[in-house]
């Protein structure tokens, strides 16, 4: 299906879907009949899709159901964007738990990158998501970060978390400022917002080619529900 612009949406498996808003930044969980509903509102078939799920079977009255679901998609403006939308298709990262560095790859001189990075990050924080996706966008026309790098950073970042910021500094700050550190050294990593089902759960974690960075301990992958990206910046070039 077509989205609206600004909108991001992925399938986690058993017909869960995440769908993430760049505008306020919000995330909506979907079953495959909300998504139903959502698609026709998007393509103007509401009437027909009506009459195809009582065709179906499905219990209760179809129209009330189809217009509920409608005025609370509208609550959250998913159907009253408006442009050409674009396809939107689960990102399918490859996984990999944070890489252990020793600690002699995490000198002063990285840290003070880090200290620097994360108060880059906490600024950018105080943005529209949208605007941190677009000022992160610039980071494509680095070179992609190799392996030691990122994972020296994703080390460094947490070391120097100041214990007396009073707001918040959790994964989505920490994986910013991992991001914004490796961009420090004129390296590129991806910033990725992702989801999982069942509990339904937002995170945001550290991608490139050579794996992720950020999903270890409560946030650790798990094949039963894993997690899957649903948008990056900069975004990712599937040939990479």
């Amino acid at each position: 299906m077509r989205v609206p612009p600004g909108v991001h949406r992925a399938d986690l498996g058993d017909g869960s879907r995440a769908v993430l808003v760049e505008r306020d930044g919000t995330w909506q969980w979907m079953n495959e009949t909300t998504e139903r509903i959502w698609s026709a509102a998007l393509s103007g078939t509401l009437p027909e899709l009506a009459a195809r799920m009582r065709e179906e079977g499905m219990p209760g009255d179809a129209e009330a159901i189809v217009l509920g679901t409608v005025e609370r998609l509208e609550r959250v403006r998913l159907v009253t964007d408006t442009g050409p939308g674009s396809a939107s298709l689960p990102m399918q990262l490859p996984v990999m738990t944070t890489v252990a560095v020793p600690c002699a790859q995490c000198g002063p001189g990285m840290r003070m990158l880090a200290r620097v990075g994360l108060v880059l990050a906490l600024g950018v924080m105080r943005l529209p998501l949208r605007t941190r996706m677009w000022l992160l966008g610039g980071l494509r026309v680095l070179p992609l970060a190799p392996p030691g790098l990122v994972a020296s950073a994703a080390t460094a970042v947490p070391l120097i978390r100041p214990s007396w910021w009073p707001g918040r500094i959790a994964c989505m700050e920490v994986s910013l400022a991992t991001v914004v550190t490796i961009a420090l050294c004129g390296r590129r990593a991806h910033w990725v917002l992702g989801a999982r089902r069942m509990p339904n759960e937002a995170h945001a974690w550290v991608w490139t080619p050579a794996g992720a960075h950020g999903l270890s301990g409560r946030d650790a992958d798990d094949e039963r529900r894993p997690w899957v990206g649903v948008a990056a910046a900069p975004p990712v070039n599937p040939h990479e």
